[in-house]
């Protein structure tokens, strides 16, 4: 994939793209190819899906049926990742004859922005409005939205995502004396597209399958011109899976729209920060989010005096919590009595343990640093609690004991 290296951060065509996507595709030599895509609901973002469609899935993807080949396809209000898509497409591809050849896996996430030249000023992009139907509007409607802190199902998704890892995106794009307001709407897109990206390698992360798979997650920014549109690749993930690893490296822009630099390079758009040019390492959220709970109670003992884990904690050091069922039923006792009196670390240690979704990831992050509070974490407890039954007898029994062993001391 590092023939990919000198799209990010440029704007191409769209065409151009979808070959160079195909390109590093057939380099790996891999036997069958799926793909997801990503794109907003916008009827703008048209051209995008058919550039890609004929530049790259009718090329390396499986027949779905006579003439037809297909990627599975997310198109709703920001372009947001939906958890569980790219389980879903890989157990669909992932059938095809030959399981025991390695499956390239491909995520392409596209935001897009409306980019017309401004009045006037040769050369000048002016971002966030087109003119469609004889009228202008916005584009990308949804992110504008966010950003105008409209409250809606749609932004409540994009806003837990802008403002994960406690860096609160939308509130550095909103204030002119970080970022350029001209700016704004592109920023916005790239920032989106980033971080729907980290959302899909989270899940990869979390991800175990039974046929070998080479993962690899494009993000890329459409602008929507008057004429052909075009593209900015923001980065990409790869997730070597071909020997069970789930390693991310990622190259591209980072998250921080503040750090973005524009400049127009032979009529078109260059965008660079000081990530651009670094091959990283994905980061390992359950460990992260530890890690900052230790942190930030550092100072502050952990034990939780309740009678109800006095009891627990007796049935365990008895070995009572042993067994087909025991083990469950403190579970849930467990659970419930820390829902009650300990329900932000309880929800924070279980996910670190892996117990809960990787989809509560950025919701953890926020519980981390106080800025999500105990409501959130109830709920959390809660889908555990409903999913105890589903565990192994040795996991419940764990997991009991890694809880006394935090919380009663």
């Amino acid at each position: 994939m590092q023939g990919l290296r000198e799209f990010v951060g440029h704007e191409r065509s769209l065409q151009d793209v979808s070959r160079a996507l195909h390109a590093a595709a057939t380099s790996l030599r891999v036997r069958d190819v799926g793909a997801v895509h990503v794109t907003c609901a916008d009827e703008s973002e048209d051209e995008c899906v058919e550039a890609f469609q004929h530049g790259f899935v009718r090329y390396l993807l499986p027949r779905l049926k006579f003439g037809r080949h297909a990627a599975v396809r997310l198109a709703n209000l920001g372009g947001r990742y939906e958890w569980g898509a790219l389980r879903t497409a890989h157990e669909h591809y992932a059938g095809l004859p030959g399981k025991e050849e390695p499956l390239l896996m491909v995520a392409k996430i596209n935001a897009h922005v409306g980019c017309e030249e401004a009045r006037g000023r040769a050369r000048q992009q002016r971002f966030g409005v087109r003119k469609r139907y004889g009228a202008e509007s916005l584009c990308c409607s949804a992110l504008a939205a966010l950003l105008d802190d409209s409250r809606m199902p749609f932004t409540a998704d994009l806003r837990e995502t802008f403002q994960s890892e406690g860096c609160d995106r939308i509130a550095t794009l909103v204030n002119a004396d970080k970022i350029d307001q001209a700016y704004r709407p592109l920023y916005a897109s790239i920032v989106s597209a980033r971080l729907q990206m980290r959302k899909v390698v989270l899940e990869i992360q979390d991800y175990t399958t039974e046929r070998p798979t080479y993962f690899a997650v494009v993000g890329c920014v459409t602008l929507n011109r008057p004429e052909r549109d075009t593209e900015i690749m923001c980065g990409y993930y790869v997730v070597d899976g071909r020997d069970g690893g789930r390693d991310a490296v990622y190259f591209g822009l980072g998250d921080e729209p503040s750090r973005y630099e524009s400049t127009i390079r032979n009529g078109r758009l260059m965008i660079i920060d000081e990530h651009l040019g670094q091959e990283r390492r994905g980061r390992d959220h359950r460990a992260l989010a530890l890690e900052e709970w230790r942190r930030r109670t550092a100072q502050t003992p952990t034990a939780v005096r309740d009678d109800r884990l006095d009891r627990i904690h007796q049935d365990l050091t008895q070995g009572k919590h042993r067994g087909e069922s025991s083990g469950k039923t403190l579970l849930r006792t467990a659970l419930l009595v820390l829902g009650e009196v300990a329900p932000i670390p309880a929800a924070v240690l279980l996910f670190a343990a892996g117990a809960v979704r990787v989809h509560h990831a950025f919701r953890v992050h926020q519980l981390t640093r106080n800025l999500a509070g105990a409501e959130d974490a109830r709920r959390i407890l809660e889908e555990i609690h409903s999913r105890v039954d589903q565990l192994d007898p040795d996991r419940a029994e764990a997991l009991v004991e890694m809880l006394m062993r935090e919380y009663h001391q």
